[in-house]
């Protein structure tokens, strides 16, 4: 290892490196040369840590697991595996000083719509699935059926900053001067200490914002679309429309936390794409004209799906089939 590694590399974990000397630093542990040298350097790190703080290290220094350590189910992060190398490693990056050493130490690959968070922590639910998260800051999150939620395991610097796919009421920790920020493809939701919902599949044609307390700020390529208060909506269609501000009740905010899905004039496809994610079913509308209906209704999720489709059908004077593999909804 060049004497110059040797002091970029001391200087983050002294926490000293500018960005330039970080990035400068990242470029050079790259590449293969210098493991050895590293390898030897995160033992020593490590070494450290196990004397002075012996509850940070959950792994040995030959990077077997500690049982006796272990609590609680870590979130789940996706390591690239090599060797003890990148055992070490992670082993070290449990002192929460020294975190972004995955960043330096742990090959990855640059992803243009994650630019910040790849190779971190992901938390992803499946279809019928709900989670509760705590994030390192204390901000909790309720994260919807077929939902991913991407973080860093410290927020460091003066930003925090998530990446959304699917559905998530976030309870936002307050902290001065150091915002949250949710990514939703281009539409960004910026707070400081706040309650809200964010509503943002893919197969949807807009990206919905609800605020239950706090104040929001909702932006798309850097132009602020909305600022939200209690009780206030906004919804960002994917296409060139203006987005929209509406009241909403403060009181349905994010209620499907409590198993009551609630639908203000939404297009019958949209909810039928929710009730496929939340019930884990197949639904199909025989009559596509339906589909773009605008829906206003309320569903007991403990009833179960063939209650809530019934009441659905009764409401709008439609008829419900169930065969072996899926539900028909027909005039």
């Amino acid at each position: 290892m060049t004497n110059k590694t040797e002091i970029l590399f001391q200087k983050f974990i002294d926490g000293t490196c500018t960005e330039q000397e970080f990035n400068e630093l990242m470029d050079l542990l790259q590449t293969n040369q210098h493991e050895a040298p590293v390898r030897a350097m995160l033992q020593k790190v490590y070494t450290q840590i196990e004397q002075t703080i012996p509850s940070q290290t959950f792994v040995d220094s030959s990077g077997s697991l500690r049982p006796e350590q272990v609590e609680e189910p870590a979130p789940a992060i996706r390591p690239v595996v090599r060797n003890n190398f990148t055992r070490i490693a992670v082993a070290a990056v449990t002192l929460l000083v020294v975190s972004l050493i995955t960043w330096v130490l742990i090959p990855h690959e640059k992803d243009p719509k994650h630019p910040a968070l790849s190779q971190i922590v992901k938390r992803s639910t499946e279809k019928k699935e709900l989670q509760h998260l705590v994030l390192p800051d204390g901000t909790q999150v309720w994260l919807n059926a077929a939902s991913e939620l991407t973080y860093p395991p410290a927020f460091n610097g003066n930003s925090r900053e998530v990446y959304l796919t699917g559905e998530a009421f976030f309870d936002v920790k307050h902290a001065e001067k150091i915002p949250f920020i949710i990514h939703t493809g281009k539409v960004v939701t910026r707070v400081l200490g706040t309650a809200f919902n964010i509503r943002a599949y893919p197969d949807q044609k807009s990206i919905s914002v609800e605020v239950k307390r706090g104040k929001v700020e909702v932006s798309k390529a850097n132009k602020v679309l909305a600022t939200l208060t209690p009780g206030q909506a906004v919804q960002v269609p994917s296409s060139g429309k203006e987005a929209a501000v509406k009241q909403v009740k403060e009181t349905e905010v994010a209620e499907w936390t409590e198993g009551k899905l609630h639908y203000r004039d939404q297009p019958l496809k949209e909810i039928i794409s929710d009730l496929e994610r939340t019930f884990n079913v197949e639904i199909e509308v025989m009559d596509i004209s339906l589909l773009d209906e605008p829906v206003n209704t309320t569903i007991e999720k403990q009833k179960g799906i063939e209650a809530a489709l019934l009441q659905f059908c009764e409401l709008y004077k439609l008829k419900l089939e169930r065969n072996q593999t899926k539900f028909i909804i027909k005039k």
